[in-house]
């Protein structure tokens, strides 16, 4: 019981790691909630986004996954799956937009996966 209890919180801290590993990439003039890229964002292709292209939203996923495992429940569940759901489709029209405001994404599309490293 112990082992799982330390392999889940070294999931935990790997969430978190890849998030803020994302997120301080960035500056107040690049960040936003929204999909569509702010006026003054530029495109970002170093440190982790040189793996994958949405490090916040993976980082995001594994906490929570792992957060499942270790106290389970229904609601829970739910929640986790309507949150993969809602990244999905945020990824996808967030793409649209990068794809449009940066010609050198379709390039940076092809050398990195969107969230899972070495799948999708």
């Amino acid at each position: 019981m112990r082992t799982i209890r330390i392999d889940l919180q070294i999931w935990q801290l790997s969430g978190v790691f890849l998030a803020l590993a994302g997120l301080v990439r960035f500056n107040r003039h690049t960040f936003s909630i929204f999909p569509e890229p702010k006026p003054a964002g530029i495109l970002i292709t170093s440190g982790i986004y040189s793996y994958i292209r949405h490090p916040m939203y993976a980082g995001l996923l594994v906490l929570y996954g792992t957060l499942l495992i270790q106290f389970f429940s229904w609601p829970r569940l739910l929640i986790l799956l309507v949150l993969a759901i809602v990244f999905v489709m945020k990824i996808l029209k967030e793409e649209e937009f990068l794809k449009g405001k940066f010609p050198e994404y379709a390039a940076y599309q092809q050398k990195t996966n969107r969230l899972i490293p070495f799948l999708w």
